[in-house]
């Protein structure tokens, strides 16, 4: 991949646009109907003849080749930096900043693969402390090194000009090993003993340790100690995992989430519980997105809002390497943040949209209120709310109705459709006939 065809700004200019698309409301009535309140608003900017049509306005993709799992997620002096796995056949860390997690500028290859080695995911700090002795600030990234061999070990590379030149640390490896499956590590700064630790994800269990989250400890980000391994019991095969705190909402607690990616699932779990800096302890395990296309969630460090920051993968390893190629593959979630609480005596996470999504919005298009739905009528039509994209605010009372929701880009024979089923208490998303499908079966 040129460097100089990557280091180009991914801003929100090439069309007109509005964020989420919608066009009409539906409705299935069993005694009445439903009445809403909806405003569509529109943003962004100006037409501009876009190269690549297909390519996500709003979430962040490549604009040349293969991504994968988001990397080494860190805010630095005003800066989201998002690296990520790059290389359809090799993988290498290519990275990518933004000060809005809006606009993206894509800086190329940082992490290079070898002859002999790929580098495979993992995650990166900020050195404030300069205990690694790179020097003060020092990004300092672990990914795992992928051998051509088979096994797998870790290893670091390190930036002192906040990401513009990154170094592979001279005495690499860091945690040496001869075995497969033993990759994605993620090191954090552990407040109470002010040093370090790290999770890493043993896909497959050894003679001498068990599958699942390995723990380790370091006073310098060079040297690390085992402590313990929170268990994968059920086989799954965790990948990509994470370890932070986060507070719960409406009292003086916290609990720490390890984000984890098990092979099986095919998305996202977030495992809660206790960590006393040894051992993690799990209360509750919740899925963190019912989609297909969701994976390798990784949180951003040491962002300016203690809310979860978050990105994720959009794609799954089924299909993935199948999907269509028009110069660039793969994309990644919105952005998101979390919320932790307590219900009924049982933990939950909310997700919401980083806030920084709203500064795409321009003017309001249209705001209904007290809207009555009814099957045939749509409450949108002579709004002039139209565009390739929407953001749709709507707050929707189904009354006696069965089922109440939106057909989103409604054409002459392709509709999407949000339906929320007031008797099973479900929101679905059919996309049965949004439009062609690739290769055989969902997508």
């Amino acid at each position: 991949m040129k460097e100089e065809s990557m280091k180009e700004s991914s801003e929100l200019s090439r069309r007109r646009m509005i964020q989420t698309v919608g066009a009409g409301l539906l409705s299935t009535v069993a005694l009445g109907s439903a009445s809403s309140s909806v405003s569509a608003t529109e943003s962004v900017s100006e037409d501009v003849e876009d190269p690549h049509p297909w390519r996500p306005e709003y979430h962040f993709s490549p604009s040349e080749g293969w991504m994968n799992d988001p990397n080494g997620l860190v805010y630095h002096e005003g800066i989201f930096h998002l690296f990520y796995q790059a290389g359809a056949d090799r993988r290498r860390w290519d990275h990518a900043t933004s000060t809005d997690l809006i606009n993206w500028t894509e800086h190329g290859t940082k992490v290079p693969d070898t002859e002999s080695m790929q580098a495979f995911s993992g995650g990166a700090v900020i050195d404030t402390e300069n205990t690694a002795g790179f020097g003060e600030d020092a990004l300092v990234a672990m990914y795992t090194g992928h051998h051509d061999e088979g096994f797998e070990d870790q290893r670091i590379a390190y930036s002192t000009d906040n990401g513009e030149t990154v170094h592979n640390y001279a005495k690499n490896p860091v945690i040496e090993s001869d075995e497969d499956n033993f990759r994605d590590p993620k090191p954090f700064w552990y407040e109470p003993d002010e040093s370090w630790r790290m999770v890493v994800g043993r896909v497959e269990g050894t003679e001498d340790r068990p599958a699942g989250i390995e723990i380790y400890s370091s006073e310098n980000l060079l040297d690390w100690t085992y402590e313990s391994t929170y268990v994968d019991e059920g086989d799954n095969g965790w990948e990509c995992p994470s370890l932070f705190e986060h507070p719960v909402e409406g009292t003086d607690e916290t609990k720490w989430i390890i984000p984890i990616s098990p092979i099986e699932l095919r998305s996202v779990e977030y495992h809660i519980g206790d960590f006393d800096g040894t051992e993690f302890i799990v209360e509750e395990i919740i899925r963190a997105d019912y989609g297909y296309d969701f994976y390798a969630t990784q949180r951003w460090g040491n962002a300016p809002d203690d809310d979860g920051l978050n990105i994720t993968w959009m794609g799954n390893w089924e299909y993935a390497m199948d999907a269509p190629d028009p110069g660039w593959q793969g994309a990644m979630t919105i952005p998101r943040t979390i919320t932790l609480r307590k219900e009924n005596g049982s933990l939950e996470v909310l997700q919401h949209p980083a806030k920084e999504i709203t500064k795409t919005r321009q003017e309001t298009l249209a705001k209904l209120c007290s809207e009555r739905i009814t099957p045939g009528r749509d409450p949108l039509e002579g709004t002039n709310v139209e565009g390739r994209t929407l953001e749709i605010d709507a707050t929707i009372d189904p009354q006696s109705a069965e089922k109440v929701g939106l057909r989103v880009r409604e054409g002459e024979d392709q509709q999407s459709v949000v339906t929320y089923d007031a008797g099973e208490e479900e929101l679905r998303f059919n996309r049965s006939n949004s439009g062609e499908f690739f290769e055989d079966g969902f997508y």
